[in-house]
């Protein structure tokens, strides 16, 4: 009997055992519950819900903007989502975003996994190996060879790990950079983003979504903390 209740008690304390590495989603299919456009609060925008999809289309009627979330984020973790850009799409995902008054747009101080339209050859940034889809944009070549479905889905992945940033690309990796790095640190002060104090600085602060050109749709979007 002693040995029952014994694992009885285990069970019921492995059961009420906090996961350790849980996934939260950032979107639920619905609403903008958890985002907001930066710098403007929670105020009807480009961003809209459509059939289940976080949609921004610069056509739609509101305040022009880029999305981000509600709350900052910091140490390890991942983030999942799946996109697909409309012809002349432009997008993109900042991570460790700064919201305040003094820095006008999160790409001032996030840095950017972009997301691109690869048919548009009008498009300032196509073939700029540095600028196409799962780049680190601006600062790594992407690999000669990285897997883009026109027109449907694309599936992301972004890994954090304090310092080390990773970016994948329908399950094949096309960047990674150290941001404690002398390398990194050179990489910015050569680079259109030096006139920028807080560019690449921050390891704590929101992601958030780029309305740039044309109409972009994501879906699926979950973090996973790591401890």
């Amino acid at each position: 009997m002693r040995y029952l209740s014994l694992s009885i008690f285990v069970l019921l304390l492995s059961c009420n055992a906090p996961e350790k590495n849980p996934t939260k989603s950032l979107f639920n299919g619905e609403d903008l519950s958890g985002w907001h456009l930066y710098n403007q609060g929670d105020v009807p925008s480009i961003w809209f819900v459509e059939d289940g999809l976080l949609t921004c289309d610069p056509a739609h009627e509101g305040e022009y903007g880029d999305l981000v979330t509600n709350f900052s984020y910091e140490g390890s973790y991942t983030l999942n989502c799946e996109w697909k850009v409309d012809s002349g799409g432009n997008s993109g995902i900042f991570l460790h975003v700064v919201e305040a008054e003094s820095i006008a747009a999160p790409w001032m101080s996030g840095v950017e996994y972009q997301i691109l339209d690869h048919s548009d050859t009008t498009n300032h940034n196509y073939g700029d190996p540095t600028r196409m889809s799962g780049a680190f944009y601006g600062f790594q070549v992407l690999p000669d060879s990285v897997p883009y479905n026109q027109g449907d889905w694309n599936r992301t992945r972004i890994v954090v790990n304090d310092n080390i940033i990773t970016f994948f690309l329908n399950g094949v990796q096309t960047a990674e950079m150290d941001l404690s790095t002398q390398e990194w640190r050179n990489a910015v002060a050569n680079s259109k983003f030096a006139e920028y104090p807080d560019f690449g600085k921050p390891r704590r602060g929101k992601i958030a979504l780029q309305a740039w050109k044309g109409r972009v749709q994501f879906r699926r979007i979950a973090l996973m903390q790591r401890h």
